[in-house]
């Protein structure tokens, strides 16, 4: 019998410590979801300003001068865009610009395809042509014929 209590006093040290590293554990969550939801509301509206100001159509040097115009961690933006788009942040970006471009391509056939690729931020001709080829399949020329005004009237 004084076994047994002697047992049972060194368990509830024991439990003790485990509810209040569990309770710490669970507060910790609750700050980190807290500051998830605030990163992702800051990140949000610097990326849909940085998107309606035409940025995504800027041809920067590093992630990190995009980085800098919005003012936000390379850790914030990864979040974020995992989040929202379900991919990298240049992934999405290149999105942007081919859409664009095959609009510009469509509604401008007498405009070089490198001069599309100039406006929609990628300065080397080669360089649009492999982009645009890996988003779409074809290359900007192709795509132009084949979806050019007068091929779909």
């Amino acid at each position: 019998m004084i076994m047994f209590l002697n047992q049972e006093k060194l368990r509830f040290p024991d439990l003790r410590f485990t509810i209040l590293r569990l309770f710490n554990q669970l507060k910790k969550r609750r700050e980190d979801n807290a500051l998830t939801r605030r990163t992702l509301k800051i990140a949000s509206a610097r990326l849909d300003k940085w998107v309606k100001e035409g940025k995504y159509l800027t041809s920067y040097d590093s992630k990190e001068d995009i980085l800098k115009d919005l003012d936000l961690t390379s850790d914030e933006l990864n979040l974020y865009c995992k989040i929202k788009f379900g991919k990298p942040f240049l992934s999405w970006r290149k999105e942007l610009r081919m859409v664009d471009a095959r609009r510009m391509l469509m509604e401008s056939p007498d405009l070089p395809a490198y001069k599309v690729g100039m406006a929609v931020g990628i300065r080397d001709k080669s360089d649009f042509r492999h982009q645009f080829k890996s988003a779409t399949g074809m290359t900007p020329t192709q795509w132009r014929k084949k979806y050019s005004r007068k091929n779909l009237e």
